[in-house]
Parts: structure tokens; C-alpha cells; sequence
């Protein structure tokens, strides 16, 4: 193979990554769409067309706008088109930049949930057979973290791994991953919360507060309960106000964190979104009806405890 390429498709943002085969050569981030971490979204112009990406979530003059579909891919069989059509954008990019050239020897590795069967593998794996991709396999995400981990000299190869156990915790938008590796054999932990708990569960509470707490309550949920792509605007603006507060706290103490976005379809509603510390405590305690009414931290907890019985004393 000439290069490897890393393709971490998110259910909130993705990412590609290149290796070349020299021993020396430095991995590098992509940039896809101009941005190196890119929007999970994908938009079909009414006039023909596809865009991806931050792109695809502002563009109004769409037939049909995604986002947060991966998270469906073991219980909605028609997620598999979105992550086709997703999948397609991105590697019609990547040819476009000269990223990558047709004809050569690549390989693509494509990461999954760790909870993912083999059956549910191979058929994710087909979506991007369908596309065209080069040669690719698909790794869990939480080898994929650990890998990563050592590259970046986090951890001291040949010492830590061989010597010490270690315990990889993978939190995605969508799911949370756990591997456990021992003697530098990886195990792959399977718990309850993998395939549910996402960071993605906080960006609907955010904007369910949100709603609740508006004087136009009754207007936005009549749109929303006719708008997918207004709802998906609305969780994507409360995403990246969550990202905000979080990237600095200590400046959003003093501060008013928040987002307004007028809501148009039919009828007009404002929505106000807020992030402070009181929010944040909501967002990891406050029960989720997609966790069966327990919380972010509830579910995170009681994973890491089977987790933890489930080393079996090789702790």
C-alpha cells in the first residue's frame, strides 16, 4: 500500500486521517470541506447537488437535510442511504482536493462501536463498497483511540502497554466504547451503554429545555413535529453553543452563554438556547427517555461498574 487513510465518522463530527508507508511519515488530518473536523451532515439541493458538512446545515434551498444518522444504523434500516449518500460527499471531496488519487494503492480503515456484531460490520462495510471506496476495513473506535494514544507519546510504548493494563473509554456523539488491553492483547468490552450513550444525548436535553422554557413553545414544537431539518438546525446550534461553554467554563462564570435562532416554517417562533452551570449539571443528571429514563451519568457509571466486574480481578 502507497497510503492509509482513517476515515472517523461520527455521529455528531467526522474526521480523515493519512499515513504514508515510510516509517518516517507523519499522519496528517484532512481537511474535507475546508474544515479538518467536519459537520456529520449531508444536504440534497433542490436544484441537484450534494454538500456536506457545516454547508449542508445553513443552506435553506434543500429537498432533504441529515444529521445524527450513524446512531440509527442498528434500528432504522433507512440510515443506511443517509450514511451512503454522507459516505459518497466525502469521497467525492477527497478526490477533488487531490487528497486522494484514483488508481492508487490505498486503504481505508473506517472505525465502528465496539458493540457492533459482524454482521453489522460487514453490512456498514458494504455502504462504503457501494461508494467506490478503496479497499477498507472496519476497526472499533476504541482501538482506533488507543492507537492514537500512542502516537502521540501519551503513553510509553513497550513499558505501559506490555506491563500495565490499561483501560481505553471512548465517549463519541452517539456511543461510548471501552477496551480493555493486558499483556498488549486488546479485549473488547461490552457493556450496556455502549451503543446508546453519546454526547449527542446532551444536545437534545440542551434544546428540550430549551423549547420548554420558550414563551413560543406551542409554535416550535408544532414546527419541529413537521421539520425534521428545523429540529436538526436547532440541535446543531444548541451543539455548538455546548461546545462553547465547555471549551472555556471559568469565562462563561462571569458571562451569558447563549444562542438565539429565529425559527421560521409556516409560522415564526425565537428560540433561546443557554448554557451555564446549572444547565450542565442538567445535561450529565437529567433522565433521558432514549436511556430508558436514566441519566448520561447514571448509564456512564453502571457501565464503567460492569466494565469493572467484568476484568474479573485483572485489574
Amino acid at each position: 500500500m502507497d497510503r492509509y487513510f482513517g476515515f472517523d465518522l461520527g455521529d455528531a463530527e467526522s474526521a480523515v486521517s493519512r499515513l504514508g508507508q515510510d516509517e518516517q511519515s507523519k499522519m496528517e488530518i484532512l481537511e474535507v470541506g475546508g474544515a479538518k473536523s467536519f459537520i456529520t451532515a449531508y444536504a440534497l439541493l433542490a436544484e441537484g447537488g450534494l454538500l456536506i458538512g457545516e454547508a449542508a446545515c445553513y443552506r435553506p434551498d434543500v429537498s432533504r437535510r441529515r444529521i445524527r444518522f450513524k446512531s440509527r444504523f442498528l434500528t432504522d434500516p433507512s440510515c443506511a442511504a443517509d450514511i451512503r449518500s454522507f459516505a459518497a460527499g466525502v469521497l467525492g471531496e477527497l478526490y477533488g482536493s487531490g487528497n486522494l488519487v484514483k488508481g492508487e494503492d490505498a486503504c481505508f480503515y473506517v472505525g465502528c462501536p465496539a458493540g457492533w456484531d459482524k454482521n453489522a460490520r460487514e453490512e456498514y462495510r458494504s455502504i462504503f463498497e457501494k461508494c467506490a471506496y478503496p479497499p477498507l476495513r472496519i476497526i472499533s473506535e476504541s482501538r482506533a483511540a488507543l492507537v492514537a494514544a500512542c502516537r502521540s507519546k501519551h503513553l510509553q510504548i513497550g513499558h505501559d502497554i506490555l506491563s500495565k493494563p490499561v483501560l481505553v473509554v471512548d465517549i463519541g456523539s452517539s456511543t461510548t466504547d471501552f477496551a480493555y488491553v493486558c499483556g498488549g492483547k486488546e479485549v473488547e468490552m461490552k457493556t450496556a451503554g455502549e451503543v446508546s450513550l453519546g454526547g449527542g444525548i446532551m444536545d437534545e436535553i440542551l434544546l428540550d429545555e430549551a423549547v420548554r422554557s420558550s414563551k413560543d413553545r406551542g409554535i416550535l414544537e408544532e414546527i419541529f413535529a413537521e421539520s425534521e431539518a428545523w429540529r436538526n438546525y436547532c440541535e446543531f446550534a444548541g451543539r455548538r453553543l455546548k461546545e462553547k461553554y465547555f471549551a472555556d467554563t471559568e469565562y462563561w462564570k462571569e458571562h451569558e452563554c447563549r444562542e438565539s435562532v429565529l425559527v421560521r416554517c409556516g409560522k415564526t417562533a425565537r428560540l433561546t438556547l443557554r448554557m451555564d452551570e446549572e444547565m450542565a449539571e442538567r445535561l450529565l443528571k437529567r433522565g433521558s427517555s432514549r436511556l430508558g429514563g436514566r441519566s448520561f451519568r447514571e448509564v456512564f457509571e453502571a457501565s464503567l461498574a460492569e466494565v469493572r466486574e467484568n476484568l474479573s480481578g485483572e485489574q
